[in-house]
């Protein structure tokens, strides 16, 4: 396999974000998936709109593990003075410590029979603002700015991979997205505790969806 679980908010504006309800189009793709032509859009157990893939040949009991790669940024980040290196590792390292705690004692640390190898990352998408042009989105900038001066939003979106950890057949794989949150100011940095609230409910879709894979 050629690859080894975005947001933005303000305080209490996180609550009320939410994911898109519709308009996932092809020409957001960050690429992460390769192939994105099975993924088809449905409901999470939270009601969110997520697009999503499982395989149908492969049978329930078929996976009682889990093997959970590094949450990685694609493209890679270039961080900014809004959003600094220190934050970028903060919101991964979350995302991973959220993920290994709530799937608890499924989590193993090598591949074998019997694993699945979760491989999650957090991708660039295009801006949701009518006028931006592509050069003035940087890939996991997560602050973007919107035309005629309405300040700084996000369009923001987590794609994710589960395959056999031996063979590295595609067992299911996943992206949500979510957008439109605005900073409290123009130069306002990002802080872990402004996604965490979104990171939370990523994280626990992103492990009932492993573990449903994992049911006998």
């Amino acid at each position: 396999m050629k690859h080894s679980i975005h947001w933005l908010s303000i305080g209490a504006m996180l609550a009320a974000i939410g994911f898109a309800s519709a308009g996932y189009a092809a020409e957001e793709n960050s690429g992460y998936l390769g192939d994105y032509s099975g993924l088809v859009e449905t409901k999470d157990a939270a009601g969110d709109t997520v697009l999503r893939y499982m395989n149908p040949k492969i049978k329930p009991g078929t996976y009682q593990k889990v093997l959970l790669d590094h949450t990685q940024y694609y493209p890679a980040p270039k961080p900014t003075e809004q959003v600094s290196a220190s934050t970028l590792t903060e919101i991964s390292n979350y995302v991973d410590q959220g993920l290994r705690a709530k799937l608890g004692e499924k989590v193993v640390t090598e591949p074998g029979p019997g694993v699945l190898r979760l491989r999650p990352a957090i991708t660039s998408v295009a801006a949701q603002t009518p006028g931006l042009k592509p050069y003035q989105v940087v890939p996991i900038a997560f602050i973007i700015s919107s035309a005629a001066g309405r300040g700084k939003e996000a369009a923001i979106q987590i794609e994710v991979e589960m395959v056999d950890s031996v063979t590295g057949e595609r067992i299911g794989a996943s992206v949500r997205k979510g957008s439109g949150a605005k900073l409290a100011s123009d130069k306002a940095p990002l802080k872990l505790n402004d996604v965490k609230p979104l990171l939370d409910k990523w994280i626990n879709s992103g492990a009932a969806f492993a573990a449903e894979r994992m049911k006998q």
